[in-house]
């Protein structure tokens, strides 16, 4: 009977030691996934509200433009 004490004890041990690494897997990737939409977030956000690299590279060009030309009048 104390054999099966013993093994009672194990077993139950070893379930509640896979529980808890179960328990703390399964939270580490609810806090994964929220952190995940968090990141998703914070991308859509900087690209819906910061100005592409073509539009950016559009301004530029015209404020070279129009700096090339307010020089060329400054010469005449």
């Amino acid at each position: 009977m104390e054999a099966a004490m013993l093994f009672d004890v194990l077993l139950a041990g070893v379930v509640l030691l896979t529980g808890f690494i179960l328990r703390r897997i399964f939270t580490l990737m609810d806090k994964l996934s929220n952190e995940d939409k968090k990141l998703h977030e914070r991308i859509t956000y900087v690209q819906t509200q910061y100005v592409s690299k073509k539009d950016f590279d559009t301004a530029v060009d015209r404020i070279i433009d129009c700096i090339n030309r307010l020089e060329m009048k400054m010469d005449k």
